[in-house]
C-alpha cells in the first residue's frame, strides 16, 4: 500500500513541474461533430490557429465525411503550445461547406498528467488533442 501511494505521490509531483514546458501538437481525434445539410461526399480536415485567428500555425490531413467517427488526423507541422501560456484555435473546415465549427483550446485550463491528451468541445464539435512535452 505505501508503494502505491508513493509512486502515486511522485508521479503527480512530476506531472505539476510543466508550467514552464511546451505541449506539442502531433494528432487531433474527432469523436463529434454537428452534420451540416450535406456533408457526406466532403473531405474534413482542420486548421490551428492563433488566439485571434488570424495565423494558421498547422493543417491536418484530411478524411472522408462518410466514414465512421472517430476520426485521427495528424498535425503538420507539429505545433508548439506553451502550457498555461496563450489559448488556441482549432477549427473543422471540409473541402466543400466550409468552416463547420471551431474550439477554443484554453491552456491553462488543463491539469496535463500522462498520456498527454485533452478533451475540448464547443456546440459544435468534439475533439481530442493529443502530443507531447518539449
Amino acid at each position: 500500500m505505501k508503494k502505491i501511494l508513493f509512486i502515486t505521490l511522485l508521479f503527480l509531483s512530476l506531472s505539476c513541474k510543466k508550467e514552464d514546458k511546451i505541449f506539442i501538437l502531433k494528432t487531433i481525434q474527432l469523436n463529434h461533430y454537428k452534420i451540416h445539410a450535406d456533408t457526406s461526399k466532403q473531405n474534413l480536415f482542420f486548421k490551428i490557429l492563433n488566439p485571434r485567428g488570424s495565423i494558421l500555425l498547422a493543417e491536418t490531413g484530411s478524411y472522408p465525411s462518410a466514414y465512421t467517427l472517430p476520426a485521427q488526423f495528424g498535425v503538420y507541422p507539429h505545433v508548439s503550445l506553451p502550457i498555461y501560456a496563450q489559448n488556441y484555435i482549432v477549427q473543422l473546415w471540409s473541402d466543400r461547406s466550409g468552416l463547420l465549427g471551431e474550439c477554443e483550446v484554453d491552456m491553462q485550463a488543463y491539469k496535463i498528467i500522462f498520456p498527454i491528451e485533452m478533451e475540448v468541445e464547443s456546440e459544435n464539435l468534439e475533439i481530442s488533442i493529443a502530443g507531447s512535452w518539449k
